[in-house]
């Protein structure tokens, strides 16, 4: 059966809402997520994966949209329950959504080896970039905070343009087998520090053993520093 033109002329017309409409709910989904997530510097693109159908009888309105909630992550496929207002008309639907991210992420500039250290803010610059690419589907521990891998040594070999995770990265050992470390006794509020041989590496927080060279006992003490244990000793 043929439309008549005024069924055409309505037709154009909800499809121009329909698509403003898209766009609000987008928007209020960018507003959203930046307002939930404050820490993450990102760019979002939304795109829509379900037909607006529940906007009908607010046509004629100026459409008011508020996201209301979500799942519990920035980025990839999401639903988000949106409320939808007009003068005295109020409607509350989901929406699903892919959430597509685009952050810096920390990238190699050249290959690197396994063992590298990442010891100085200057060294940090001569080995990686930061480069804004698509997130969304790359797994949680990808590096975007130079910070996170300062101080740090590579744990596998590297190629260049290779995207950087803090899984490949490793503590370095703040003691090592064989060296002359200083032990901190405490004993509730008295302090006492003395000088030990660590029998094996440890990095920072873990428990190393200690040889009281003087007395060629053992013991153990926890990592806090760079060649620094301390034994906390019990009244």
């Amino acid at each position: 059966m043929a439309l008549t033109l005024a069924e055409i002329c309505f037709m154009i017309l909800l499809q121009f809402f329909s698509a403003g409409f898209a766009e609000k709910i987008k928007s209020e989904i960018v507003n959203y997520l930046i307002q939930k997530f404050p820490e993450r510097k990102v760019d979002y693109l939304i795109e829509l994966k379900n037909r607006l159908e529940n906007v009908g009888g607010f046509e004629s309105c100026d459409v008011k949209v508020k996201v209301l909630g979500s799942g519990v992550n920035f980025r990839g496929y999401q639903t988000f329950k949106v409320l939808v207002s007009c003068e005295d008309s109020v409607r509350e639907f989901f929406v699903s959504a892919l959430v597509r991210t685009f952050e810096n992420v920390v990238i190699a500039k050249k290959d690197l080896k396994r063992g590298e250290m990442v010891n100085s803010e200057e060294k940090v610059f001569d080995l990686f970039s930061l480069e804004k690419i698509e997130t969304t589907f790359l797994r949680n521990d990808y590096v975007c905070d130079i910070s996170k891998i300062l101080g740090k040594k590579l744990k596998k070999v590297v190629r260049k343009g290779e995207i950087m995770f803090e899984s490949y990265f490793d503590e370095p050992s703040l003691v090592k087998a064989g060296e002359s470390v200083q032990v901190v006794m405490r004993v509730g509020n008295v302090r006492v520090e003395t000088v030990g041989i660590a029998k094996n590496d440890g990095k920072l927080n873990e428990m190393v053993r200690i040889l009281n060279p003087k007395s060629g006992k053992l013991f153990y003490g926890k990592v806090i520093g760079e060649k620094i244990v301390i034994v906390e000793i019990e009244n």
